[in-house]
């Protein structure tokens, strides 16, 4: 049996809308609270509450990722490096979001750039990782069906 590493339509569209709707209100957020420093107004709380919520949601995305895309990719060697260098930063962007709650006051202003800085690397790494699966795609062979009649 041959287990596809690609994703569903769903999962793999689910998955982009997500993304999409996290990097936009994080870069938004940030751009707009961190870089320009103005004052929150309720309009910016409003984004970060859905950058927390579409948070919540990639969370799921990614943990549903390892059970059989990371596994398989893993054990085929297939598109490793973006593919670890992504799962990486998104465990990272994890800890450090949760340290923008939770960490001492003294780590705060850190633990905002390091989150800041990681959404922008991973924001350019999710689309890299899949352009290069799709290639790596495109150049293996194709596997001939053996129930095929002419």
């Amino acid at each position: 049996m041959n287990i596809s590493i690609r994703l569903s339509k769903p999962h793999r569209w689910g998955l982009y809308v997500v993304w999409a709707i996290l990097s936009i209100t994080g870069l938004y957020f940030a751009y707009i609270q961190d870089w320009q420093m103005q004052e929150p107004t309720e309009w910016t709380i409003n984004i970060l509450k859905l950058h927390g919520i579409s948070a919540a949601f990639m969370l799921l995305f990614v943990g549903s990722l390892l059970s059989l895309h990371v596994r398989l990719s893993l054990n085929r060697k297939r598109n490793m490096i973006s593919g670890l260098m992504t799962l990486s930063c998104m465990f990272i962007l994890i800890f450090s979001g949760i340290g923008l709650y939770y960490s001492p006051e003294d780590w705060h202003e850190n633990m905002i750039w390091v989150h800041i800085w990681l959404g922008i690397i991973c924001f350019l790494l999710l689309p890299a990782h899949i352009f290069i699966g799709y290639f790596l795609r495109k150049k293996m062979p194709k596997k001939k069906n053996k129930h095929h009649h002419l």
